[in-house]
């Protein structure tokens, strides 16, 4: 009994010399290949939000100032780029470049184009691309974007991160993740480098790239405001890490990480007054208080791990929404600075498709990405409906606090009556293409980040084309009063 126990013993020693010999093998090119990302990558040392000087905060990009800087300060303009991959930022790179031929011939100021007017520029997911790049390099985007990025593959760089080794440094250093590297990819082939400080010096249209902060699936904008909760300099942070952070698509992507700076070293105040009174039924403005309430408390935030925009906003509104319903707007320094605007435009340029209706008609749905893709993609279309509806109300209520504003001055502001202000809100949507062959065609076109060069093409002619058609939006800039949608009109004083 015993020999026999022996020779099994020997035995299974020899059956298990090739699997040993293999693992030691295997182990020496793990060790071969963990040096080589470490080499490649390189893990960072410090933050990657740079520390404000205490005492001070982010200053010179305010929409205000922003707005009263350059171009006609009666007309205010925001766009908001939907989330929806390389399609969607095809669709709204062609409806930028439609833009420059919508005019502006409000009267009481020179005429001018859409494009040209427009004050802040927010970007979320996909979305992100068009807005930073235009933000950052103006007119030469429409000659550049689409080589840059448009009809580059970039899922290619993707693929990279994952099956090249010495893009590997993710799996062995615990503070680089995969969206460190696309960042890396982005600068290289968008932004070379740039920081929100170039941006700052170049003026308008202000930038807000949309994240979403993982912990609280709160919308997270790189914007001064946010930046000041954190103690954190905005014009050191690049460009490209922010595009990276709204563009983190989960389970694909790591969040891109910030430090919370508030603290000790940090004796800023805050850009709002938490102290504030509210009132019972003021539950959204409540929510956003406890937003930032925890976001500026370093016991129970002491970093933010941002991740893809689309998951608390993917509209790219909700942040100008946010800061409305917090109050900022009510800053009397911002008040005075915006006393002459007379209109306001919110326009959605909306690249996303619409969740498949024929899973309704299919027995059995087995695919884990068609299961994910309907979830997320309900839930993104619901979020969306409200809002929009959030964004008719606030244009209303912009528009109230505006005449107000104007007319405590005065029955006149500027030569024309205090209460001629309305708002509009217009939405550009690759789902409201006419054709229903080519709306169908169109929005069949994956969210990716490679699509075909033809489908490239398609999608910037029906951008295009879109903007130029909508007559409401051209009739509000001209000045017409009775524009569906829009708030309104003043009614003339007796």
């Amino acid at each position: 009994m015993g020999i026999r126990r022996q020779r099994g013993d020997r035995d299974a020693r020899i059956g298990m010399r090739p699997i040993m010999r293999l693992a030691a093998r295997l182990g020496v090119v793990a060790t071969v290949l963990a040096t080589l990302a470490l080499s490649g990558c390189g893990g960072r040392d410090g933050p990657a939000n740079e520390a404000l000087p205490n005492g001070q905060h982010n200053a010179g990009y305010d929409l205000a100032g922003m707005n009263a800087s350059s171009g006609r300060p009666d007309i205010l303009i925001l766009v908001g780029i939907s989330g929806g991959g390389k399609r969607s930022a095809a669709f709204a790179h062609g409806v930028l470049r439609g833009m420059r031929d919508v005019p502006v011939s409000l009267p009481g100021g020179p005429p001018s184009t859409l494009l040209a007017e427009v004050d802040q520029l927010a970007g979320v997911s996909g979305g992100a691309f068009p807005a930073a790049h235009y933000a950052l390099h103006g007119a030469r985007s429409f000659e550049r974007f689409p080589e840059d990025f448009l009809y580059r593959d970039i899922a290619a760089y993707v693929w990279g991160t994952y099956v090249l080794p010495w893009h590997w440094g993710w799996l062995v250093d615990p503070r680089i993740g995969t969206n460190d590297r696309m960042a890396e990819v982005y600068d290289d082939v968008l932004f070379q480098g740039a920081t929100y400080g170039d941006l700052m010096r170049r003026g308008r249209p202000r930038l807000s790239i949309n994240a979403t902060d993982l912990a609280t699936g709160a919308a997270f904008p790189f914007l001064p405001f946010s930046f000041d909760v954190i103690c954190s300099d905005l014009a050191r942070f690049p460009l490209a890490r922010a595009v990276a952070a709204s563009n983190g698509f989960p389970l694909l992507f790591t969040p891109i990480t910030l430090t919370n700076h508030r603290g000790p070293a940090c004796s800023e105040p805050l850009p709002i007054d938490l102290s504030r009174r509210l009132g019972p039924g003021e539950y959204y403005r409540m929510q956003l208080f406890e937003t930032v309430r925890r976001m500026a408390d370093p016991a129970r935030t002491r970093w933010l791990h941002l991740m893809d925009g689309g998951i608390s906003d993917n509209l790219g509104l909700r942040t100008a929404l946010n800061f409305i319903e917090l109050g900022v707007t009510e800053d009397a320094h911002y008040v005075q600075q915006m006393l002459p605007v007379r209109r306001v435009v919110l326009l959605s340029i909306d690249g996303q498709s619409q969740t498949d209706p024929a899973l309704s008609n299919q027995r059995m749905v087995n695919g884990l990405v068609q299961i994910f893709d309907a979830v997320s993609g309900s839930q993104i279309d619901n979020y969306n409906l409200e809002t929009q509806a959030r964004a008719q109300a606030i244009g209303q209520q912009v528009t109230r606090g505006q005449r107000d504003a104007r007319c405590a001055r005065g029955r006149t502001y500027e030569g024309f009556p205090c209460d001629d202000v309305q708002a509009l809100f217009v939405r550009i949507a690759l789902a409201d293409v006419a054709d229903p062959a080519r709306r169908a065609r169109l929005r069949a076109i994956p969210t990716g980040l490679t699509i075909p060069r033809e489908d490239v093409d398609a999608l910037l002619a029906a951008g295009e084309e879109a903007v130029r058609a909508n007559r409401g939006l051209a009739d509000f800039l001209a000045g017409a009063t009775d524009v569906a949608g829009a708030t309104p009109p003043f009614q003339p004083r007796r």
